[in-house]
């Protein structure tokens, strides 16, 4: 071994032995060449024996971090790649309020989402009044004004393109070719672009989501990104809200403590929104199992326990049976449409199973729950309730949805025959006097023709408890 021969030259100088030349000036450069070789190569060996941080890795994200925070306008703060999102810190650099546009990875528009660092899959932007937000078409636009930062998250799994931004089983990505586009508010300049002349190099991770919760994809037809939600209903454990089989659903809370009880569990967490819950359902009425027919679109989704037989709301299965409790089984025949009464069959399955394969339990049937929806009217001219706007209605019927068109089917044709449910709009007071209604969804169990995973009723007040009544919480 060279170091091996480099020690023992080392050691012979020091012991005075003759190296067959001169002694005196020669030995002693001799000494000092040869000590320098052996502290060097005693360096690389230490090197290897220990793991630096500062590895070429890191480095290279160290000098895209700093090509990219000195760009103007548009100044990126952070880059990290959570599960397929592309999350960016953005900062307006210039003078001008900047409205951006949109977000394109090597030649592919990516939906963007809010993001928020507190809350992971909650809305840093559209929330706010100037952010250029279109009910009915449900679009927004973020809006810097100069100086101001806000967070965002692209998604780079497209549908029909693949993986834009692929990290599996990566720690960190080189993202090519990245460029926004934005406008110049107030200016009149528009369709500018900032392309990046290098990648941005940044980490990868994934977002786990709590024991007995769901991840559930996003979908920016509903500026929603993916988040995590309940598998079950939630069960009153020693005051706790819980994700769990086992107990009945927690009823009998208001919309105002159900709110209070899922923020309680801690930053992030947060009564189903009522967009989340249209994601949900435009999710698993998408999934063909889910149809009794096996087709998405022909015949009925599972509708849940929602004949009443046995009455009274059920506890859900440890062993994820999904006729748990109802006295029904795959084996029955499918009543479809759903009917009134007692006696249902095979639509009394109560899991569905979303684009990921996860089931959830109790979307339609069992009890209502409670989503953060509130609308304020008196009456159907209040231009807030639907048009028509007194009882139960098709959704195929509804020509004006709070001005909102967010609860939506994925197809306009699906009626209750398809056993989405229906909305039940009240123009009048609220069941407390008032003029607030909060949305409930799914049905309940003696819901029968008219529950359903996207079935809707707007009658109860958000101080009103009802034993029908229960909630899911969501991160």
């Amino acid at each position: 071994m060279a170091f091996g021969r480099l020690l023992s030259r080392f050691r012979g100088i020091l012991r005075g032995q003759n190296t067959g030349g001169p002694r005196k000036g020669q030995g002693a450069t001799e000494y000092l060449v040869v000590l320098g070789a052996v502290l060097l190569v005693s360096i690389v060996v230490v090197s290897a024996m220990y793991s630096f941080p500062s590895s070429q890795a890191s480095i290279k994200q160290q000098q895209s971090q700093a090509y990219w925070s000195s760009l103007s306008p548009i100044k990126v703060l952070s880059s990290k790649v959570v599960d397929s999102n592309l999350v960016l810190g953005l900062q307006n650099t210039g003078t001008f309020t900047i409205r951006l546009d949109g977000i394109n990875v090597g030649g592919t528009d990516l939906p963007i989402y809010p993001y928020n660092a507190g809350d992971y899959y909650g809305a840093a932007y559209c929330s706010r009044p100037y952010d250029n937000f279109s009910a009915p078409s449900m679009t927004c636009a973020l809006m810097l004004g100069p100086g101001e930062s806000a967070y965002v998250a692209a998604q780079g799994a497209v549908s029909g393109v693949g993986n834009v931004i692929d990290c599996a089983g990566k720690t960190g990505v080189e993202i090519s070719s990245v460029q926004f586009a934005y406008s110049l508010g107030g200016s009149g300049v528009t369709n500018l672009i900032l392309k990046g002349d290098k990648p941005i190099v940044t980490s990868c991770g994934t977002k786990a989501c709590d024991a007995n919760w769901v991840k559930v994809p996003g979908n920016s037809s509903f500026l929603v990104n993916d988040f995590c939600m309940m598998k079950y209903e939630a069960k009153n454990v020693s005051g706790t809200a819980t994700s769990q089989a086992v107990l009945v659903p927690w009823r009998s809370i208001n919309h105002t403590y159900a709110s209070s009880r899922c923020s309680a569990l801690g930053s992030g967490y947060h009564l189903i929104r009522d967009r989340e819950w249209n994601v949900v359902a435009n999710n698993v009425a998408n999934v063909a199992s889910n149809w009794q027919s096996g087709v998405v679109g022909s015949g009925c989704l599972y509708g849940g326990h929602t004949d009443n037989d046995p009455s009274g709301v059920l506890a859900a299965s440890t062993d994820d049976d999904p006729y748990s409790g109802t006295g029904n089984s795959a084996a029955n025949s499918f009543s479809c449409p759903f009917t009134t009464g007692a006696g249902y069959g095979k639509e009394q399955r109560r899991t569905m199973s979303l684009s990921t394969g996860d089931a959830v339990w109790d979307l339609s049937g069992n009890v209502w729950e409670w989503t953060d929806g509130t609308i304020m009217s008196t009456a159907c001219s209040s231009g807030t309730m639907p048009v028509p706007c007194t009882g139960w209605v098709e959704y195929s019927s509804v020509t004006n949805f709070m001005s909102a068109s967010w609860s939506r089917l994925p197809v306009s044709s699906w009626n209750q025959n398809n056993g989405v449910g229906r909305l039940y709009s009240d123009p009048g007071t609220a069941s407390d006097g008032g003029n607030v209604h909060a949305f409930t969804r799914g049905g309940y169990c003696a819901g029968g023709a008219w529950a359903g995973s996207f079935a809707l009723y707007l009658h109860y007040a958000p101080s009103d408890s009802d034993g029908n009544v229960g909630f899911r919480c969501c991160k």
